[in-house]
């Protein structure tokens, strides 16, 4: 075992040798002998002694308390006094500088022994105990959650490590000064007391923590009871998991957005079947009734009657397409419109929709805003829209219809299903009517939901906006509180491009076009076989009708006559209207076609109608309508 290195410092010579020899019998190592403090101060670094043995009253400038208080500035060294005085005034003096020990002069050897070896054990235990807290201090600084060290009824800080201080922005004298109700927001301080003081059953408890910036932050806090100072305290890990809730907060709006859709889907599927049968039945109907009124004269008593009749099925046809228009199965012609040109022709009819007690608004940011879309379908949502801030407003109000254009962020476009484009058209539509409850919100574009009285609504009218606006790509949103009216939100992606202009072909029907080509009619519903078989005969059309696709394809290669064109739905038992036309081709290559369906994805018309040769028409037609196309396909 390595000797002791002492020091001693000592200004009477001949005491200085005599404990020098008493050192040497124990087995000590005395590196030397200094009489003067400024002396021991310049020699320190070079001696580098293990221990001191210094008088108090020492030649030179400064006396050995001084000189204690120097070194101890700068060095960790046990220091023991050797001195002849203990009045008060000294005792307190040394007792400053902590010395490992106080020797009144004369001594005994085994006294002197026995105060150094009991100076070494000491420093050795300060040593261990300093190393042991500079690994707690370490441990207790390297984990990344913020770690409070509470009083036991945990009102105050005691500690913290210095994740506190860097996340929270207090100094740790800031911090303990602070009481610990100033981090939690005032809702929370009564949970808080419950869970410090164990009278709740809640393990890990979330919390808000303020900062001294006053930015909140959300933790997750986890409790334990220790010793601290030789005092039961409470240790708190408060885990920061503010970016976790946002993503579970997000998840859980995702989550709600998924089952809406999905739900919404559901019935858009049933309401497309629905209108699907619908638009059979109607086809048939509105055809006998074209075919009755045509046939009777104005002044026959059942004229009116078949008008009626009539009348009834348009206004079924238009609710059918409402379904359709919220299954999104419409068929879809997108152009290039202008909105601000389309609102501006909208606008007288929409004023007279509303009547004079409503006044009609339009505020344009930018001269034009073009978009790609089905203008009848635009048109219907901005009816619809405007229907509906009418009838939430009582006596007078204002509706005001605006567009803008708007950079979206890419959160807000990923959030709410759009495309890929930054640049939006927003329409707004605004009312100062009696706005909505958060559950009305909530389901306001649920299809068959309306807040109107028995026969005063279909609840058709926003599920219809919602499903047109979704087919051209686009997004709704609704802002309303009860008292303060509503605004509904439209977004398109902005294109830039030149404006469509649109032609329309207006067929007389006193003079509708006639043939005398071979028609194949394969439709499943006898009612529209039978309908469109009479009329096309009486315009001399040869027809073979057959009830689906695979007694079609059968009388086709038992004919022994060409067939001009095929007329088929799309939909049938045994055979498709596209798998019997893709049979028929390997016959007739060029044969002309026309589909005819009341409920059919807009991108499978676009797929099987793509061919020159073929064309689509959706139920319910009109008399003329099918009349007109018959002629139109067969002459191209």
């Amino acid at each position: 075992m390595a000797q002791k290195r002492l020091l001693i410092v000592e200004d009477e010579r001949i005491i200085a040798e005599d404990i020098k020899r008493t050192l040497l019998q124990f087995n000590y190592h005395v590196i030397d002998i200094i009489s003067h403090g400024e002396r021991v101060l310049e020699r320190y670094e070079k001696l580098n002694p293990d221990l001191i043995l210094m008088d108090i009253m020492l030649a030179g400038k400064i006396n050995g308390i001084e000189t204690a208080i120097k070194i101890k500035e700068k060095y960790n060294v046990p220091i023991i006094y050797l001195t002849a005085y203990a009045n008060e005034p000294i005792l307190e003096s040394a007792k400053a500088t902590e010395p490992f020990g106080y020797l009144i002069k004369p001594f005994e050897e085994h006294e002197l022994h026995a105060t150094i070896e009991m100076a070494f054990y000491r420093y050795n235990m300060e040593s261990n105990l300093r190393q042991s807290e500079k690994k707690y201090r370490l441990l207790f600084n390297s984990i990344a959650d913020p770690i409070f060290i509470l009083s036991e009824n945990g009102e105050n800080f005691l500690d913290c490590n210095d994740v506190v201080l860097n996340k929270y922005g207090y100094t740790k004298d800031e911090l303990i000064s602070t009481p610990t109700s100033k981090f939690y927001i005032e809702e929370e301080l009564e949970q808080l007391s419950n869970y410090l003081n164990k009278e709740s059953n809640i393990e890990s408890p979330i919390f808000t923590h303020v900062k001294k910036s006053g930015e909140e932050i959300i933790v997750e806090l986890h409790k334990s009871e220790i010793t601290f100072k030789e005092e039961q305290v409470l240790l708190v890990i408060a885990r920061d998991i503010t970016k976790r809730k946002e993503a579970e907060d997000e998840r859980q709006i995702v989550q709600e957005q998924l089952y809406q859709s999905q739900k919404m889907e559901i019935v858009g599927k049933l309401a497309g079947g629905i209108a699907h049968d619908f638009n059979n039945l109607l086809t048939a109907i509105n055809g006998y009734s074209d075919l009755a009124l045509i046939k009777l004269d104005k002044d026959n008593n059942a004229y009116n009657d078949i008008k009626v009749i009539k009348d009834c099925g348009e206004r079924a046809a238009r609710l059918t397409k409402q379904l359709l228009g919220f299954s999104r199965k419409q068929i879809v012609e997108k152009i290039n419109i202008d909105l601000n040109k389309t609102i501006t022709e909208l606008e007288k009819m929409l004023k007279r929709l509303i009547g004079e007690e409503i006044s009609l608004e339009t505020t344009f940011q930018s001269p034009s805003c073009i978009i790609h879309a089905d203008k009848s379908q635009l048109e219907q949502v901005l009816v619809n829209l405007v229907v509906n801030a009418r009838d939430a407003i009582e006596g007078h109000g204002k509706i005001i219809i605006s567009t803008t254009k708007e950079s979206l962020t890419k959160e807000f476009i990923t959030r709410h299903d759009l495309g890929t484009s930054n640049e939006y058209i927003k329409i707004s539509v605004v009312d100062t009517g009696i706005g909505m409850s958060e559950e009305v919100r909530e389901r306001i574009f649920e299809p068959f939901f309306t807040t109107k009285e028995v026969g005063k609504g279909t609840g058709l009218g926003l599920s219809t906006v919602f499903g047109i606006v979704k087919q051209n790509e686009g997004a709704i949103l609704v802002e309303s509180e009860e008292g303060k009216g509503s605004k509904f939100n439209i977004y398109f992606p902005q294109i830039i491009a030149e404006i469509n202009d649109e032609k329309l072909t207006i067929v007389d029907s006193d003079d509708l076009p006639t043939g005398n080509e071979t028609i194949l009619l394969v439709d499943d519903e006898d009612s529209i076989r039978d309908f469109l078989s009479e009329i096309l005969r009486e315009q001399g059309y040869k027809i073979i009708e057959a009830s689906n696709g695979k007694e079609g394809l059968h009388k086709f290669i038992e004919s022994n006559e060409q067939i001009h064109l095929l007329i088929s739905d799309i939909t049938m038992p045994e055979m498709s209207g596209p798998e019997l036309i893709k049979e028929l081709r390997e016959f007739q290559p060029d044969i002309k076609a026309i589909f005819i369906s009341g409920n059919v994805e807009n991108d499978f018309i676009k797929k099987h109608t793509s061919h020159a040769n073929v064309s689509f028409l959706q139920k319910p037609f009109t008399y003329d309508s099918i009349i007109s196309k018959v002629r139109e396909i067969l002459d191209k």
